[in-house]
């Protein structure tokens, strides 16, 4: 498996440029990935999992705000229990927030399965029961946080107590650095980074698991290094160990009944949040309610345009056409005619206009009375029946790492 990254160094005169780079501005060392590094790893681990429908329940330690658990969470219909758990408060109640479904997924459902997520608060370096059994276990940029002892504990209790199926440990490559000419945080890209391995000392370190637990291991990484001889054997900036467990004893999935009920009894962790996603094979949600919520979504997204002065939408009333509907993924597969969506958008309050435009939103300040309108029995109804989504007011700052 390799990453489809393109890198883009800027520390010396003879900048390679690729056409695909995503040219951001970038204060901490002038090189720039496409899709951005932390995305990068994300889909790698959720696509290593994806690859083994086995796998049944996931613990990602040192999860900060659940950003690989909110792209992952409707990715892998297999991975039933998730448990997510850091030492950081106020990183993990912005997690809770980011997982949470929308009230819409309770009626259009995005999963076939169940998913039970737990989201803890606890130190992972300390030895504890409760994760046995877990299928999974993910460090995502977490072993370079901590000090050796820390770090010799967390091993400890990752691969002699939980004794996961499958480890993925990401972190960053040191041998890389020679493109971050002028890092902020000294020797390390991090201010809170401990040390930071080298290829070799990564393997070494991965070796010793091996040779001390029953595991193999797998090198891999993303974010790849620009396109000249020069940077040629650097490898990539974050480099990747994947430990299988070599005996694989057939045993009954951990339940989050079973999982709940040893939290009860545990005083290591504090539980801060839990989700249970909606789920179901069929969509309950009539057709007229869909359509309802497709175009709410359109009315909020071209009032949005509109504020901003978007060139398309700066003028009432705004509008969709009506096949930009029937094409509409969620309704296609009941093969809907214009006149049929004509007859339900009128039912549900809508307007429309004698060229196929169904109106989403009147000028606010004027409303006015267009010829074009449709005279029938339902023009006195107003589109103030939809129903309104409510956005929160909690508002979180998500801070893309360039390459950390």
């Amino acid at each position: 498996m390799t990453s489809s990254a393109v890198a883009t160094s800027t520390s010396n005169s003879d900048e390679t440029i690729h056409p695909s780079t995503h040219h951001i501005p970038d204060n901490e060392g002038g090189i720039h990935f496409t899709p951005p590094l932390y995305r990068q790893r994300y889909l790698f681990t959720l696509d290593l999992i994806q690859h083994d429908s086995s796998l049944h329940s996931l613990l990602d330690i040192g999860c900060g705000t659940c950003q690989l658990l909110t792209i992952g969470k409707y990715r892998n219909p297999h991975i039933q229990l998730i448990a997510a758990i850091d030492i950081i408060r106020y990183q993990l109640e912005e997690g809770c927030f980011r997982l949470k479904p929308l009230p819409v997924e309770y009626m259009i459902f995005r999963r076939e399965t169940p998913l039970h997520m737990y989201v803890l608060y606890g130190d992972a370096t300390k030895i504890c029961n409760c994760f046995s059994q877990f299928d999974v276990v993910t460090l995502i940029e977490v072993i370079e946080h901590l000090y050796l002892n820390d770090l010799e504990n967390l091993v400890k209790h990752v691969f002699g107590y939980i004794c996961p199926r499958r480890v993925i440990v990401t972190t960053p490559n040191a041998d890389f650095n020679v493109l971050f000419p002028q890092m902020i945080c000294g020797q390390f890209r991090h201010a809170d980074h401990k040390f930071e391995f080298t290829r070799d000392e990564f393997k070494n370190w991965s070796q010793k698991i091996v040779h001390t637990y029953d595991y193999r291991v797998e090198f891999n990484g993303v974010g790849e290094a620009p396109l000249n001889e020069q940077h040629r054997n650097i490898g990539t900036c974050t480099q990747i160990a994947i430990f299988y467990r070599k005996h694989n004893h057939m045993k009954t999935h951990l339940t989050s009944s079973e999982f709940y009920q040893r939290l009860s009894y545990c005083n290591h962790h504090e539980l801060i949040g839990f989700i249970d996603y909606p789920f179901g094979v069929q969509q309950t949600i009539e057709l007229q309610e869909q359509i309802r919520y497709i175009l709410n979504m359109y009315r909020l997204m071209a009032e949005e345009k509109a504020r901003h002065g978007d060139d398309n939408h700066d003028t009432y009333p705004l509008t969709v056409n009506c096949q930009a509907i029937i094409n509409h993924p969620r309704l296609l597969q009941y093969n809907l005619t214009v006149e049929d969506l004509k007859h339900i958008i009128e039912i549900i309050g809508y307007k429309m206009l004698h060229n196929n435009l169904i109106i989403l939103a009147e000028d606010p300040i004027t409303s006015c009375t267009h010829e074009d309108y449709r005279t029938n029995d339902h023009d006195h109804r107003s589109t103030n029946n939809q129903t309104e989504i409510v956005k929160p007011n909690y508002q979180h700052k998500q801070n893309e790492e360039s390459w950390d």
